[in-house]
């Protein structure tokens, strides 16, 4: 290795040392482990976390209300025997509290919704709004026991 090279490397070493520092730190922010949230608890006392409620699909024919959450910007629907699922979504749904129907678009066109389908809020003019919110999460709601206190 001649002078020059040396030089080089010595001139150039913060960088490369740097961007390897900027590495470490980008792989260390991608895989860090988000919080899981404690949703509810069993008749035992052990805590239920929201990762162990997480559903896979669901079949949208049976759904037979929904509700839309302003505050959370969450999407909640209600199957038979007054089962419950909260849904969040990557974009934001801009014409989802104006919708008087739900229009459920599937990839595989089949009747069973999943993460990254899209739900296209229909407004009462049997308009459908201009922008589909894409299905991030799908948890199962936990039913409130009724233990005759307020909460």
């Amino acid at each position: 290795m001649d002078e020059f090279d040396k030089n080089f490397i010595k001139n150039m070493s913060p960088l490369l040392i740097t961007a390897v520092v900027m590495f470490f730190l980008m792989v260390a922010y991608e895989t860090k482990a988000e919080e899981d949230k404690i949703m509810g608890y069993t008749h035992d006392g052990i805590p239920v976390l929201e990762s162990e409620l997480e559903i896979n699909t669901f079949n949208f024919e049976r759904v037979r209300s929904w509700d839309w959450n302003e505050e959370t910007e969450t999407l909640r629907l209600t199957f038979r025997q007054n089962k419950k699922i909260d849904i969040t979504f990557f974009n934001r749904c801009w014409d989802m509290k104006y919708a008087s129907a739900l229009q459920f678009n599937s990839w595989a066109r089949t009747r069973h919704i999943g993460k990254g389908d899209s739900i296209m809020p229909i407004g009462w003019t049997s308009r459908r709004g201009l922008y589909p919110c894409t299905i991030k999460k799908m948890v199962a709601v936990v039913p409130e026991e009724k233990d005759g206190e307020e909460n």
